[in-house]
């Protein structure tokens, strides 16, 4: 992954490569390219640079590549891909339950329905007339 940061950063002249390009340079998907981004980014390997569009990967520290320990050790990054797959199913099982149930649109309608009768039942004020624009009675009638 930072050698693909390193070509791909020498390629565009300096600028640094987005997870996309780095995922698509190595043949991972772009998920798994964050997710060992953020844990390269942890170990102080790489720098995130978050825009509000894309996030551009930097080389923080090549030789804290060194200090990393060698042979298979994705367990970590296994688990967190396993808690992030279940909070994702959660949220999606609560959403589906929220809206295969016709809670939501229940609450909208009885919302409508409430605003609705209020706008029935509304009354405006009376307004009295303002003496500031009124025409003066003449005399000569």
């Amino acid at each position: 992954m930072v050698a693909a940061i390193r070509v791909l950063a020498h390629r565009a002249e300096g600028r640094p490569p987005t997870v996309d390009e780095v995922a698509g340079m190595i043949g991972i998907s772009r998920e798994w390219a964050g997710v060992l981004a953020a844990s390269l980014e942890r170990e102080g390997v790489l720098r995130a640079l978050t825009g509000p569009f894309e996030t551009r990967l930097e080389i923080r520290d090549h030789l804290a590549l060194e200090k990393l320990p060698r042979g298979e050790t994705s367990a970590g990054v296994d688990e967190e891909l396993r808690e992030f797959s279940a909070r994702k199913k959660q949220e999606e099982e609560t959403l589906r339950n929220l809206f295969s149930s016709g809670d939501a649109l229940r609450k909208r309608d009885d919302e409508m329905n409430r605003m609705a009768d209020n706008l029935k039942h509304f009354k405006g004020r009376s307004r009295k007339s303002s003496p500031l624009f009124k025409d003066e009675p003449s005399g000569e009638e």
